[in-house]
């Protein structure tokens, strides 16, 4: 259940974090991007600025991290920001098109409340250029906050530029 999907993301994030620590050429971007969030049944947009650094392993596998803020507002008035940090497993597929599952963390503070969860998902990026790229994903993450537990899952795509 839940307990075992938590349990694998612990120990896939620990596990690719100490293999990244010892990596030194990573390609990393800056994004912009828009999602369709959902939080606890209700479906908003948001605005997402964030940062993914990949490494290529000698084998093909590429690990990574990468980290967004976001912002939107639910229907009520009510002002979601969220700070997503992730950890990137993933493999070129095709020449310029790559496939990643992600292990995510998530911060939150809706209406002044603050909530975080883990969660899973994926992603797919393609290189339009060496220096930029368009990158689709989808997580699903379950938060936990003083007062009650929610789901918050996010279709989100980005326009990423290296630096």
């Amino acid at each position: 259940g839940i307990e075992m999907k938590k349990s694998l993301v612990a120990i896939s994030l620990i596990a690719g974090f100490s293999t990244l620590l010892n990596a030194v050429d990573f390609d990393t971007k800056i994004s912009v991007g828009g999602a369709s969030a959902k939080l606890d049944g209700e479906t908003y947009n948001q605005y997402a600025l964030g940062y993914t650094s990949n490494t290529k392993l000698d084998n093909g596998i590429m690990l990574g991290f990468g980290n967004s803020l976001a912002y939107g507002s639910l229907r009520s008035g009510v002002d979601v920001t969220t700070l997503d940090m992730d950890l990137r497993a993933g493999y070129e597929i095709i020449p310029d098109l790559r496939g990643y599952a992600l292990g995510t963390g998530v911060l939150q503070t809706v209406d002044n409340d603050s909530a975080s969860g883990l969660g899973y998902g994926a992603a797919v990026e393609y290189r339009i250029t060496s220096n930029v790229a368009f990158e689709g994903s989808y997580k699903t993450t379950d938060m936990r906050d003083s007062g009650s537990d929610y789901s918050y899952d996010t279709s989100n795509i980005a326009l990423k530029f290296n630096y």
